[in-house]
């Protein structure tokens, strides 16, 4: 094959190689995800140019044939008890599938990996297509599934947002760093992750401290995003008891995300998911934010979750699957 596979820094691309990127990706998510909102140029560009503060740093490439970009890939290296991982995603253009531009991608990224110390190479894909059938064909296996659901915001009536407080009980809203008052509570709360199901995936929720999560909080900073927690605060003990998270881009764009949500297990059955999610919602109408669209991904075993998220206005939209095989493999 004439391919050629290169380095692609976000940071120094050109906005003639960010369009390029974006096209590839833009295209196979309409043949991959039908009916599934479009990714943006800008939304696109973003993810390339600024890290994931919660993934830890990537390393991107292109797949040129005749100087046109065919296909893209990157791979996350966390850390924090993941740092075996390599978080892998490729992606090729529809009509350059089927000729062995994917398997070429992998085997062009596997020597870094290695030098990385990345023993197990993990990626998502949409469940039943063509990613997961490829990906079965190299050896690798499905370990989790997950759904994923979209709040279409002016769609939804906000009234399902106006939920009130259990007695004992009372919610703080914060925007860029947790108060110190409550951060150290507020990362034991976030240990309450480790219970959601998440299959027998290789990635687990990463070892949580105050040092971690104030890292975060600056690298989101730095990278003009904004992250926005609600926490229920048990009024007996001054505890966060569960928490949710919104990260949006600075200046507010269009599209939001609905990340982490949990509740301690000692504080469970008081409807606390729902509320802190709720008040969420009824801050960024408050504020003034208005979003086209917020998405987050469930475990599909966490039933729970799914329930509460239809309750206050999201659709689930489609199936994804987790698939993983070790690096020497």
């Amino acid at each position: 094959m004439d391919i050629e596979i290169m380095r692609f820094d976000g940071e120094q691309a050109d906005d003639a190689d960010l369009a390029a990127y974006h096209r590839v990706v833009q295209s196979a998510r309409e043949v991959d995800l039908p009916g599934a909102a479009p990714k943006s140029y800008d939304v696109v560009a973003r993810s390339v140019r600024i890290p994931h503060p919660a993934l830890g740093r990537a390393g991107r490439w292109v797949a040129r044939r005749s100087g046109e970009v065919i296909a893209v890939a990157h791979a996350f290296f966390p850390d924090g008890g993941n740092a075996h991982i390599a978080l892998a995603e490729i992606t090729v253009h529809p009509e350059a599938r089927r000729q062995g531009i994917g398997t070429a991608f992998l085997q062009a990224v596997l020597p870094e990996l290695r030098a990385r110390g990345r023993r197990v190479v993990e990626g998502q894909t949409a469940a039943f297509g063509a990613g997961e059938k490829w990906a079965h064909a190299l050896g690798a296996r499905t370990v989790n599934a997950t759904v994923v659901q979209e709040l279409r915001v002016a769609e939804v009536d906000p009234s399902l947002w106006e939920v009130g407080v259990p007695e004992g009980y009372r919610l703080e809203a914060w925007s860029g760093a947790a108060p110190d008052d409550l951060v150290a509570s507020y990362v034991n709360a976030k240990t309450a992750m480790y219970d959601a199901p998440r299959g027998t995936a290789d990635f687990g929720h990463p070892e949580w401290t105050v040092e971690r999560v104030r890292g975060i909080e600056a690298e989101l900073r730095r990278n003009n995003r904004e992250q926005r927690v609600v926490a229920a605060v048990h009024e007996a003990t001054g505890e966060v008891a569960g928490f949710t998270e919104l990260w949006l881009p600075l200046p507010p764009g269009r599209e939001g995300i609905q990340l982490d949500t949990a509740v301690l297990a000692a504080h469970r059955g008081h409807g606390l998911g729902v509320r802190v999610k709720a008040r969420a919602l009824r801050d960024l109408k408050a504020d003034g934010i208005e979003l086209d669209l917020i998405t987050t991904g469930t475990n599909a075993d966490n039933e729970h979750m799914i329930r509460v998220n239809l309750a206050l206005g999201y659709a689930t939209v489609r199936s994804m699957v987790e698939v993983n095989r070790t690096v020497e493999a």
